[in-house]
């Protein structure tokens, strides 16, 4: 029971932290914004969290664990490199239609990241073992024969770099091409240009 009630907590205040951090940002927000989109006491908050800083490199880990989890799930259940690389271009646009403030928080992150050395360790750390799934995915293509032979790490980092674009969308609301087109257009690319041609 304790311990539920400890879930509940830490996800009350996450989730206020995130609405904060999306409204404010990290240096304008104060945990008396927190607490009071909460609703919960300052000293509940400050029993789960030292400061502000604290809380919110809390908020990095819960958003990584929450959205990598997903993307594991969804790519562990296809059979084919290509197939998962599909799957995970499709969740992030499912997720952005879902949620864009997921893709909105990425930009404070980052933001974050240039200011202060402990969020950019963190990010970095982060991203990394993000890539390394995207690596993974890229030599298991070469190792079926089913893509060419390229770098697989700097094939990861582009094709994360697309992903990332999605950020875009959350910023120039008013665009004349739509998330899905974007992410539909960059998945052809991708694939056609790993795939093996039939005559290779």
């Amino acid at each position: 029971m304790k311990e539920n009630l400890k879930n509940k907590r830490e996800k009350q205040i996450i989730h206020s932290a995130l609405h904060v951090a999306l409204n404010k940002g990290f240096e304008n927000s104060r945990m008396d914004d927190i607490v009071k989109h909460s609703n919960l006491s300052k000293g509940t908050i400050y029993y789960y969290y030292r400061s502000k800083k604290d809380l919110y490199l809390s908020l990095v880990d819960h958003w990584f664990i929450e959205y990598s989890t997903g993307v594991l799930d969804t790519i562990n259940k296809k059979n084919t490199a290509s197939n998962q690389l599909k799957a995970l271009f499709a969740y992030f646009i499912d997720q952005y239609k879902k949620n864009p403030s997921t893709f909105k928080i990425m930009i404070e992150f980052w933001r974050m990241s240039r200011l202060d050395k402990d969020f950019n360790t963190k990010l970095q750390k982060i991203y990394s073992q993000f890539l390394d799934y995207i690596t993974e995915i890229i030599l298991s293509g070469i190792e079926d024969n089913e893509f060419i032979d390229v770098n697989p790490r700097i094939t990861a980092l582009s094709i994360l770099i697309n992903i990332e674009g999605i950020k875009w969308f959350t910023i120039f609301e008013n665009s004349d091409v739509e998330a899905h087109e974007y992410m539909d257009t960059i998945t052809d690319f991708i694939l056609n240009g790993l795939k093996k041609k039939s005559n290779e």
